[in-house]
């Protein structure tokens, strides 16, 4: 049986930089791979003694990895979300969801149906009913396989803020993607994809400081 701490949490080392990118992943021990990265943590499986599973670990200078465990507990098994089966510092095991990312059917010109949408909504509305507060919901959160949608970062869904993301998200979807792309399937270049979610990082920033600036004045 693989001792988790020991053997990848301990000698792998993963920094987070910037709040706003991926973070810096080195040091990975033999056996294991890196299946992705976000802004606070990076996730691993291992080549041979863990099939259907998936390790995250939080970056060392990060915290939330007790939060995350808490809204997997609150959760429970649900067929839009993954699903804990274990945990431990900084680390929490989880079930595979495997998919493509809607950020990376944009870039390859993957058509994204209306039912992954609606099963993400789906998603979101059961987390709101078990008292959760799902935020932080964009287009490399959410996979999609057989024509299925998958949440598979619910990380932030313990904080209280707003955030308008997947309404945005389904907005540019509806007004934008659907009209055009349900006629001419084509990829969006990846230098274009990462202009407009820089741009959108921007825009997010004046959307907090106006609701900052509302509540003040109140």
């Amino acid at each position: 049986m693989i001792d988790i701490q020991k053997e990848l949490v301990e000698p792998v080392s993963i920094k987070s930089i910037n709040p706003n990118d991926p973070v810096h992943v080195e040091n990975i021990p033999s056996g294991w791979y890196l299946v992705g990265k976000g802004n606070y943590a990076a996730v691993f499986g291992h080549k041979e003694e863990m099939p259907g599973k998936i390790v995250k670990v939080y970056a060392e200078n990060r915290i939330g990895a007790e939060e995350e465990l808490s809204v997997y507990q609150k959760l429970g098994s649900h067929k839009a979300y993954s699903e804990l089966y274990s945990h431990g510092d900084r680390y929490l095991v989880l079930k595979k969801l495997e998919g493509l990312t809607l950020y990376e059917a944009l870039r390859k010109g993957v058509y994204i149906p209306k039912r992954v949408i609606k099963d993400v909504d789906e998603a979101i509305e059961y987390a709101k009913k078990i008292g959760l507060n799902p935020i932080d919901i964009h287009g490399k959160n959410v996979i999609m396989k057989d024509g299925r949608g998958y949440i598979v970062d619910v990380s932030d869904f313990c904080l209280t803020h707003e955030c308008p993301r997947w309404k945005d998200f389904k907005k540019a979807y509806y007004t934008l993607y659907y009209p055009l792309f349900k006629r001419v399937k084509f990829p969006i270049p990846f230098w274009l994809l990462e202009r407009g979610r820089k741009g959108y990082q921007f825009y997010l920033k004046l959307f907090k400081k106006g609701k900052k600036e509302k509540l003040s004045s109140r």
